[in-house]
């Protein structure tokens, strides 16, 4: 029994079943006359390879948004308000001092 290929011209949507020698060559389309790619059939092998290679496209992809840092604005009015007092001066920042714990927190 002869193999034949589906294929659809991409031009109007005809569809063709033609012999598989005809795979990776041009054909010329009835209805419209345009010309088209029949496509190659694909084997078991490269079925498999195509489903493997998506995967691992997807995975890059993920891993690139996750890659990126998100970037945060912040509004230059709020900004300016908690480094200034009430009066617009800039408030001055001091050393970061830790607490000190009592003696019997710790036990």
């Amino acid at each position: 029994m002869a193999d034949f290929i589906k294929c659809n011209c991409s031009n109007c949507g005809a569809k063709y079943r033609l012999p598989v020698e005809f795979q990776g060559r041009r054909a010329r389309c009835k209805k419209c006359g345009e010309k088209f790619e029949v496509p190659r059939k694909k084997t078991l092998e490269d079925s498999v390879l195509d489903w493997l290679s998506e995967a691992e496209e997807k995975e890059r992809e993920e891993e690139e948004v996750i890659a990126q840092p998100r970037v945060i604005n912040i509004p230059k009015e709020s900004a300016s308000d908690s480094d200034s007092d009430s009066e617009g001066k800039p408030r001055r920042k001091g050393p970061i001092r830790m607490k000190s714990t009592p003696a019997s927190a710790e036990e």
